[in-house]
């Protein structure tokens, strides 16, 4: 039974590594799965039920029951308390099982974490760690991810860091997976990751913006940045500006990679941890005023949340009579 691994939540993170478990793991195994989305369920189970059997289940609960690891990605707090609290048909509501390990991979609060993994451990449900992650859709679907982990580094005899590592090689890049210390740290690393990629999101939107309005060519602009200091992950794969990265969601009309409510969401949690230790989120109060408007315009609210383009640039009416459905 301990070999057996489930995910709850096949969202775009979970998906990606529910698919890379399927392949990896031997096709003898069962992969379980748990999500409300019965579509979504089916289409992973077309996609890779070939790899072997694809088992799925009814609740949390049952699916805790089944396996050894379980691997959740969620897409905020609430959902991750329903999830592991519900007294009913939550994890909590499982057999006690100590050898079981649970890895949370949602970003949420970092106190919320602590209290749900110490809450779960207490009740002999088995080791909770939070296992943030980083790579996007990207990096879920070609089981490249970055983790960021709630445990402290594996010595040799630390049986369940290892296992931890070994668990995440398998939907990761091993050699981007870090120990940050103990439960919560995770979220930590996370959240001050977040905080940086989402204010640098509405630097870049805004400065790509300066240079065109003021009449460069797009790839000029775009080489300058990508060969001067001012290159980042979103000038890459969340370039905000069509036709510069076909793989990037602007140049496939701001197909959703991420919501633009998960950006209103992790900002808010970075923000009240930033307050909480005394510092002055400046930039991220700037980003999330932006992201809400995103979020709260019917035009962009199903769109990616890199659409905060099409509000700062002002093409917005245009592009929206173009592309959306009357």
């Amino acid at each position: 039974m301990a070999t057996e691994y489930g995910v709850i939540g096949l969202g775009i993170i979970g998906y990606g590594m529910a698919s890379n478990l399927r392949k990896k793991l031997p096709s003898s195994h069962t992969l379980y799965v748990f999500d409300l989305n019965q579509e979504v369920i089916q289409r992973l189970i077309n996609e890779f039920g070939h790899f072997g059997k694809i088992e799925v289940t009814s609740s949390a609960k049952e699916l805790t029951m089944r396996v050894g690891t379980v691997l959740s990605s969620l897409p905020a707090g609430p959902q991750v308390r329903k999830v592991y609290l519900d007294p009913d048909n939550g994890v909590i509501a499982a057999t006690k099982d100590s050898g079981r390990l649970l890895i949370e991979c949602s970003t949420i609060e970092i106190e919320s974490t602590q209290e749900l993994g110490k809450t779960i451990f207490n009740a002999g449900l088995g080791t909770f760690v939070d296992a943030t992650v980083s790579g996007g859709m990207w990096g879920a679907n070609a089981g490249t991810l970055s983790f960021m982990v709630g445990h402290a580094e594996p010595t040799e005899t630390d049986l369940v860091g290892r296992r931890i590592f070994e668990t995440l090689s398998l939907v990761g890049e091993a050699s981007t997976i870090t120990f940050c210390g103990g439960l919560g740290m995770g979220q930590v690393a996370k959240i001050a990751h977040n905080y940086i990629t989402l204010a640098n999101n509405l630097v870049a939107t805004e400065g790509m913006a300066i240079g065109l309005k003021h009449g460069i060519d797009k790839n000029a602009l775009f080489k300058c940045i990508r060969e001067g200091t001012a290159n980042s992950w979103v000038m890459g794969l969340e370039q905000p500006v069509p036709g510069l990265v076909s793989d990037a969601p602007s140049s496939n009309n701001y197909r959703r990679a991420f919501a633009p409510a998960l950006s209103v969401k992790d900002l808010t949690i970075g923000i009240d941890a930033a307050k909480r230790v005394g510092i002055n989120p400046t930039a991220g109060e700037a980003a999330i005023k932006a992201f809400r408007v995103v979020d709260a315009d019917p035009r962009t609210h199903d769109l990616d949340h890199t659409a905060l383009w099409l509000h700062v640039y002002g093409n917005l009416d245009e592009w929206a009579k173009e592309h959306l459905q009357k």
